[in-house]
């Protein structure tokens, strides 16, 4: 038994407070306990971003769940493996269960027993959501009333759906993810991006890595409920005076819609909607995509610092505002 579900991310930052509003710019809630700040998601009881203060920008740790069982044997791989190795609850950590170091890059880890949190996001929602009906040849479903979303809707995202991060071998990581958390390789490209799932049923993937010559952090994401309501939070962050980090548009692997916002320390947070589901592990073969397919589907071309490592930023850039605002 492995990983359940990933319940959330920590990352050190110079400026909490610019870090702090740009999470609730993007639809967060937070609250400050001392030095940290922990962000979650409108109607749902579960940390999802934990924002500490450090001299530079840093992913600090990621943090899964997993039941008592899945615990025991988690703790009984990490015994057995040559690169990793367990740690101390580090401290005012939040969260107890066990603390582990993967040797090979330093990253730290935490897992918990808990079980993911229900909100208004995912596969079983709280409560009844409206459908999102279109219109396509032969398939009319939205009939006698009128489409789009309100102009003046408020955009919430549901919960963390997934993290990607930046890795020096993919291969060594897919070995950890797999044989020592027990996650699932759900596709990759090569040599230069791989995604994982839960096992028993989960989105495409919870965690993704991409080669690069350090480790550090390339983004959060969290869904929204469709392309409408992205495209409003998007264009909202932009007249916020937020920088662009790519979209909008719709990722080949994960299918997903996609937009990605800069943060004040140069991450991204990446608004997502509609992304492939597995509920039967038997019924998905994970492929070797080449790259010409494996990045989007359509969208403007990525921008050349999209795929740039920022770890290591020791400044906040601070969000100028558009005169022609609309919010």
């Amino acid at each position: 038994m492995g990983i359940k579900h990933l319940h959330h991310v920590t990352l050190a930052v110079p400026d909490v407070a610019a870090q702090i509003t740009f999470y609730k710019d993007f639809g967060l809630t937070g609250r400050t306990v001392g030095n940290r700040a922990i962000l979650r998601c409108k109607g749902r009881k579960q940390d999802q971003v934990i924002v500490i203060p450090g001299k530079k920008m840093k992913l600090h740790d990621i943090s899964f769940g997993t039941t008592k069982m899945g615990l025991a044997d988690i703790e009984r791989r990490i015994r057995r493996s040559a690169d990793t190795v367990l740690e101390n609850q580090p401290k005012e950590a939040p969260y107890d269960g066990i603390w582990l170091r993967h040797e090979f890059d330093g990253m730290l880890y935490n897992i918990n027993i808990s079980d993911p949190a229900i909100g208004l996001g995912g596969p079983k929602p709280a409560r009844k959501t409206s459908s999102f009906d279109i219109n396509t040849p032969g398939h009319y479903k939205r009939v006698n009333k009128k489409g789009g979303a309100p102009f003046d809707t408020k955009v919430y995202p549901s919960r963390l759906g997934h993290m990607v991060h930046f890795t020096t071998d993919v291969d060594r990581k897919i070995d950890f993810y797999t044989k020592v958390l027990g996650l699932k390789l759900t596709d990759r490209s090569g040599d230069f991006i791989a995604f994982l799932r839960a096992p028993d049923g989960s989105d495409h993937h919870i965690i993704a890595v991409i080669k690069d010559d350090k480790p550090g952090i390339h983004h959060t994401s969290f869904e929204v409920n469709n392309i409408d309501e992205m495209g409003i939070a998007g264009q909202r962050m932009m007249d916020k005076g937020y920088r662009n980090g790519w979209g909008i548009g719709r990722h080949a692997l994960g299918s997903n819609f996609f937009w990605y916002i800069r943060d004040p320390h140069n991450g991204l947070a990446e608004y997502f909607s509609d992304i492939d589901y597995i509920a039967d592990d038997r019924k998905w073969r994970a492929r070797d995509w080449p790259m010409e397919v494996s990045f989007f589907l359509w969208g403007p071309p990525p921008p050349a610092e999209f795929g740039k490592n920022f770890e290591g930023t020791r400044k906040a850039t601070k969000p100028t505002p558009l005169v022609s605002s609309r919010t």
